[in-house]
Formats: structure tokens, C-alpha cells, sequence
């Protein structure tokens, strides 16, 4: 493939056709985070251009130009990496099987505190782990919670609805580094979804996916 430069015009890249050097190097930060420029990126023109290779290094974005069809594609890598986790995640949640509905209570409460959406995802039925992977991929993130607060300990109480359903409600005790202190309930319903217990109803009166 021949080499393509791309350009940004406002939030459009295009490819770039010339490269302008200042005296000055233009800085440039990606998330905060400063980033090389030997050319990479310019302004011109009111414009912003932007080498491919720049835009592989800093935002992950592969670029593959037919000369055909004169069609440009722009890959987002993070997000088919993310995808090919959610597919591994998803088959193990199939295969899941825990021996009772308190195992599912437990692992969906130690995923809260470790902020390990994968413990969470595999506790849910279809219906709950679908919405589940939806926020994760729109957030590209299977990390829950908060840097801070965050959850020091939680305490679980157990009701049997009938033989079949369980009702856990969760107490989560939260703090920062200044010792501000949080407490945060949840409401689990446990019933089987094609024999394996499962999450079937979640409620709960704090923001964590």
C-alpha cells in the first residue's frame, strides 16, 4: 500500500499533502498526555493535518487505502480488541455454572468491590448481561466502579422467596482518601435461567455499570 498521509479538518481527518515546519514544533496532547511531533501534526490553512502514522501510534487507528475504488478505511483497533474480549467473556459466561444462588451473590458483590465487570457479567441472565455489554463496549471499558470512592468491605443477607428464588441485599461500605465514608445498597433476585443460577432482577441506588 502506498504510504497516505491524513489530515483532521476540524474532526474529519483527511489525508495530508504537504508538511509545513515551524519554527516552533506544535505540541500536541492525546488525553493530557504529550505526545512526538517531528511533523506528525500541523496546522495550515486553518487546518490541522495529521501523518497516518501518528494516528496509529496515538489513537490506535489503522488506515488502508484502495486505489481501485479510491476508498479510504479507518480501523479502530482498541474497539475490535474490545469486541474479541467481549466474545471470550461471553463464552464463559455460557459455560458458568455455579453450584448456588449465595456463589452468584457473592461473585456479582466481589465484582463491585474489585471493579471487575467480568465477575459481574457472568452473574446476570441474557437480558441483564446484554445491557451490561452494551454500556461496557460504549464505554470500551470492563472496569467498574470508581478510583474513589471505593468499596472497603460489603456485608450480603439472604431471603428465600420459594425454592426456586432468592432475594440478597447488599450493603457496601465505600471511602476516599480523606475518609469520606459512603454507604451503597443493592437488591439481587437469584433465580435458575436454563438450569444455572443466575441474576434476574438488580437493583441498586448507586452509579457503577
Amino acid at each position: 500500500m502506498k504510504k497516505k498521509t491524513l489530515c483532521i479538518s476540524l474532526f474529519l481527518l483527511f489525508f495530508i499533502t504537504s508538511i509545513v515546519y515551524s519554527k516552533s514544533p506544535l505540541r500536541v496532547l492525546v488525553n493530557d498526555k504529550e505526545v512526538p511531533n517531528n511533523g506528525d501534526y500541523l496546522i495550515k490553512d486553518d487546518k490541522i493535518y495529521v501523518k497516518d502514522e501518528a494516528l496509529t501510534r496515538d489513537f490506535n487507528i489503522n488506515i488502508f487505502y484502495d486505489k481501485d475504488e479510491n476508498r479510504l478505511r479507518l480501523y479502530d483497533t482498541n474497539k475490535i480488541e474490545l469486541q474479541a474480549r467481549c466474545k471470550m467473556f461471553e463464552e464463559f459466561a455460557n459455560l458458568y455454572d455455579p453450584k448456588s444462588p449465595d456463589e452468584i451473590a457473592e461473585l456479582w458483590a466481589k465484582g463491585i468491590k474489585d471493579r471487575n465487570g467480568v465477575f459481574q457479567y457472568v452473574t446476570y441472565n441474557k437480558a441483564l448481561r446484554n445491557e451490561f455489554k452494551r454500556l461496557a463496549e460504549n464505554r470500551n471499558s470492563w472496569v467498574t466502579g470508581f478510583s474513589s470512592p471505593w468499596v472497603e468491605d460489603y456485608k450480603i443477607e439472604k431471603e428465600e422467596i420459594s425454592p426456586f428464588k432468592f432475594k440478597y441485599k447488599i450493603v457496601f461500605n465505600a471511602t476516599t482518601s480523606a475518609k469520606d465514608k459512603y454507604i451503597w445498597n443493592a437488591t439481587l433476585e437469584v433465580a435458575k435461567e436454563n438450569g444455572k443460577w443466575r441474576i434476574v432482577n438488580l437493583v441498586k441506588d448507586f452509579d457503577i455499570l
